[in-house]
């Protein structure tokens, strides 16, 4: 998997962590919580059995994703993995109809809209076989839901010491089609999907 700058729209999917975040200190061992809060839940993968959420545009944690923190020594490391967010053609298209290209701008951030860092995950869609996964609970045959993730892609962030809840927000969602380019960044605007959450720490004595 090549590491482009963020915004070059390129045949291979790639993600961008902005800036490269690194765990360091205590943080990066002990203990891991995966106690995570969505605003907009979509449900478990049919295959993987995770649990994936929407991004949403949003100024707070509470708005999108949030994970709190227990009290812990040092720095913790946030991971979790970041997904474009496809919607699937009800019926099977030829690839060149079905293409589109996603690319996905996220941050991490404090209560108060404080940013952590950022990421960007960029793929492309032609067929169910660039899905990490479907999700169950939808009206399509086999009970899928019309929105699936893309293949998974590994980000982490380094978390303050002083931080004891963050947030994932959505930034914006450039979108390329046949049809053409589009960008959104509205409010409340899904971008992508996270999944496999999870923040290590070290306890407080």
């Amino acid at each position: 998997m090549r590491v482009v700058i963020l915004g070059l729209l390129v045949a291979a999917a790639v993600v961008v962590p902005l800036p490269a975040q690194r765990a360091t200190g205590r943080g990066a061992i002990g203990r891991v919580t995966t106690d995570v809060q969505c605003a907009a839940d979509l449900g478990t993968g049919v295959k993987s059995r995770r649990t994936f959420c929407d991004v949403l545009v949003a100024n707070t944690p509470a708005g999108s994703v949030m994970m709190t923190i227990p009290p812990r020594t040092g720095a913790a490391t946030l991971h979790f993995d970041l997904h474009n967010r496809f919607t699937v053609p009800a019926l099977a298209v030829p690839a060149l109809l079905a293409f589109a290209r996603h690319e996905a701008m996220v941050r991490v951030i404090q209560p108060a809209g404080d940013v952590i860092g950022s990421a960007a995950v960029l793929r492309e869609f032609r067929s169910v076989t660039d899905l990490f996964d479907q999700i169950g609970g939808g009206g399509r045959p086999g009970g899928v839901k019309a929105v699936a993730p893309g293949a998974a892609e590994a980000v982490r962030f380094t978390i303050p010491a002083s931080v004891s809840t963050v947030g994932i927000v959505g930034v914006r969602l450039k979108v390329l089609t046949r049809a053409g380019e589009e960008t959104f960044e509205a409010p409340g605007r899904p971008v992508a999907i996270v999944s496999n959450l999870r923040i290590q720490y070290t306890p407080a004595p």
